[in-house]
């Protein structure tokens, strides 16, 4: 029974994540240049992107698909599957990493408008990568700083959307 719930899991907590976004982005002003998108429109696309991404998991949830790991649905194993395993090692030892990932993306979005960005976002991608099992050093410098400037770029030159400053 468990093991049925928790394939549910993450197409419920994306689907909880997009409904937040979709209702936050209810109250952001529309757009000042008629025929552009206002600033609503990229966290409601994401928003979209994250329903797609849910839709698809309950789809494979309720029909018990495997895995592209090759491991049923719903962290089961194929002993589980057959009643004589008493599950996964690895989904059991995943979820302090998880609830890691979780905790870092809300604190950076709880943080986030009272800091600087740019110095916060490379935090968080390094601790994020160093959850997922990175230990080398020069990925977990050369992707946080490469995507912190990818943001910049992308957000503050070529959108000329304004990146939280203030350092509390």
């Amino acid at each position: 029974m468990r093991a049925g719930l928790e394939r549910w899991t993450a197409p419920t907590v994306l689907a909880l994540v997009a409904a937040v976004v979709i209702i936050d982005s209810l109250a952001y002003p529309p757009s000042l240049v008629p025929g552009a998108p206002g600033p609503a429109f990229f966290p409601r696309l994401l928003a979209a992107g994250l329903l797609a991404c849910a839709g698809v998991l309950g789809r494979r949830a309720a029909r018990g698909t495997p895995r592209p790991d090759g491991e049923p649905a719903g962290g089961a194993t194929a002993a589980d599957a057959d009643g004589r395993g008493t599950g996964s090692r690895l989904h059991r030892l995943d979820r302090p990493r998880v609830a890691g990932g979780i905790v870092a993306v809300a604190g950076f979005l709880l943080l986030g408008p009272r800091t600087d960005t740019i110095a916060t976002l490379p935090l968080l991608v390094t601790s994020l990568m160093a959850l997922m099992g990175e230990r080398r050093v020069a990925p977990l410098v050369a992707v946080p700083l490469g995507f912190t400037l990818f943001v910049y770029l992308v957000f503050e030159r070529a959108f000329g959307v304004p990146l939280p400053t203030s350092l509390f």
